[in-house]
């Protein structure tokens, strides 16, 4: 059952266009020049930590091996190694992963829709993911993400996935994936009446 909390969604759709609308893969968007202005953003690095502690927040998880699914030059996964977790942390583009190594974190070149390529099963205490599976536009693919986390989570394993879904109707689609391969569902809404400020969260349990 999927539980809902904060108000009663009314429908909303963001009406601004975003990079994933317009670029058919994250590696069209993130150019080197792009990846290199990312790198040096102290609001980019600001919004994602304040992401990634929120995700420790609600993620309610002591200590534990993480994998951190589009880790881009790792922002986040900075975060889940200081609060002492064993973070691994994957992406799709080497020259993000560069800039994450140069933090000293543990990286690798990968997709989330191909995690049995990388690790075997029940390897991880949690997934996370921050800002990326709304890369993912086709069901099929976020389909496979769903099947390949429940591959490398552990029993009872949580996951946490903040994401910019395009609309209220797109946002209850993938939970409805997600639950279709084997999640218990709950969705977190923060700061649901502002639309430039609304993060919209996904939590999950395996069950």
């Amino acid at each position: 059952m999927m539980k809902k909390r904060n108000e009663k969604y009314r429908g909303w759709v963001v009406k601004v266009e975003r990079p994933e609308e317009i670029y058919k893969d994250p590696s069209l968007y993130y150019t080197e020049e792009m990846i290199e202005k990312y790198a040096r953003s102290k609001a980019m690095k600001r919004t994602q930590e304040k992401i990634a502690y929120r995700i420790v927040e609600l993620l309610d998880l002591e200590k534990g091996k993480i994998l951190d699914l589009g880790c881009g030059v790792g922002y986040t996964t900075a975060v889940y190694k200081l609060y002492g977790y064993d973070a691994v942390g994957i992406d799709v583009i080497p020259k993000m992963l560069e800039k994450a190594r140069e933090k000293g974190l543990k990286v690798m070149l990968g997709d989330m829709r191909n995690l049995q390529k990388l690790f075997k099963k029940e390897s991880f205490d949690a997934v996370v993911s921050a800002s990326a599976l709304q890369w993912l536009k086709e069901k099929e693919d976020i389909e496979k993400a769903a099947l390949e986390i429940n591959y490398v989570l552990k029993k009872d394993g949580k996951v946490v996935i903040q994401f910019y879904p395009k609309s209220e109707k797109e946002m209850m689609i993938v939970a409805k994936i997600f639950k279709k391969n084997g999640f218990k569902v709950n969705i977190i809404i923060d700061n649901p009446k502002n639309p430039k400020k609304r993060t919209i969260y996904v939590l999950l349990n395996k069950g």
